[in-house]
């Protein structure tokens, strides 16, 4: 693509550069999907181009070739993905212009919040309630976008030091092989240690609920207010909408995609991210003696052993087993 290739801080690289390197157009990263309109980050700028109307249009995040030269711009293709965050879609989400999966006929579809991201950083604020069933629906859907999960314990400046440690601590107990980094907009603290993960182009995720402070951690790591923020509601700690659609953004040497609060997280394909958020369970579950034990009642069950046996916490079983039954 010569000199039309985006900048490596989009995240471009060998393996995209030889993926475009037949197709025609101009490569560029998608910033945001409007109706009928998808914005674009190149090497020359933003761009708005016309979506295409046969079914393919991208999510935030993907890469796509781009006819620039025609009276309206459009979009040529869309990249295959190499990761992608993706949940069941709630049944009252009607979004054309998301590219959705369905499993045949009129039955449940999934809804890809964005694309080809390196990490995916699950964003909880002090203020809001843990809630182990959450993370752990988080966990797996971060897990299966094949990106790496990590978690962000935002707005510590909120309450004492000692309230936003015990925070911590119970995020890793929930979950004990994540990194967890602590944060807050409004100090800094944590937010160098965010950028490093930014660098050489790499692009992360953020998933949290509305008020968790992903659009005021975006500001913070930009160093300038790229999103709208929105206070909390008084009495609940229940935030309002600020993110309303999927958006990337450039952030210290890498991007960010940024994504409305989730309230619902319906798995959709669940197998690997069950595996590796719950990796012990996984591994005692090979030495059981059928290879289609459900772990409730089946004899020669290795997994309910090690619960008997307090191998395994039994609480940590049981969010397991409710979901293996979503």
């Amino acid at each position: 693509m010569g000199d039309d290739e985006p900048a490596a801080e989009l995240g471009w690289d060998q393996q995209w550069a030889e993926w475009f390197a037949d197709v025609p157009g101009v490569p560029a990263r998608v910033a945001r999907v409007d109706r009928g309109w998808v914005r674009v980050l190149r090497d020359g700028g933003e761009l708005s181009v016309a979506a295409p109307t046969d079914g393919t249009t991208p999510v935030t995040g993907d890469w796509v070739a781009c006819r620039v030269d025609a009276p309206t711009p459009g979009l040529v293709s869309v990249a295959e993905r190499r990761t992608a965050l993706t949940r069941r879609a709630p049944a009252d989400v009607a979004e054309p212009h998301d590219r959705t999966a369905h499993r045949g006929g009129g039955g449940p579809r999934s809804q890809t919040l964005a694309a080809n991201m390196d990490q995916v950083w699950i964003v909880h604020s002090v203020d809001q309630p843990l809630r182990a069933g959450w993370l752990d629906r988080a966990l797996v859907i971060a897990f299966g976008s094949g990106a790496r999960p990590g978690v962000v314990v935002a707005k510590t400046d909120l309450g004492g030091d000692q309230d936003h440690r015990d925070h911590a601590a119970r995020v890793a107990e929930l979950a004990p092989t994540m990194q967890v980094v602590s944060t807050s907009s409004v100090t800094g603290n944590g937010i160098d240690r965010l950028v490093t993960q930014l660098a050489n182009g790499r692009c992360a995720a953020l998933l949290g609920r509305s008020g968790s402070g992903k659009s005021s951690l975006i500001n913070a790591l930009v160093g300038r207010t790229a999103q709208r923020t929105a206070t909390v509601r008084a009495g609940d700690a229940r935030g309002r909408h600020t993110t309303t659609r999927r958006s990337l953004t450039l952030v210290a040497g890498g991007t960010v995609i940024d994504t409305p609060g989730v309230r619902a997280l319906g798995l959709w394909e669940p197998a690997t991210g069950l595996a590796r958020t719950f990796p012990r369970i996984t591994e005692l579950a090979d030495e059981c003696r059928f290879t289609d034990c459900t772990h409730r009642h089946e004899p020669g069950c290795a997994v309910r052993a090690a619960v008997d046996d307090g191998r395994v916490d039994p609480e940590r079983f049981q969010r397991y087993i409710t979901l293996s039954d979503s």
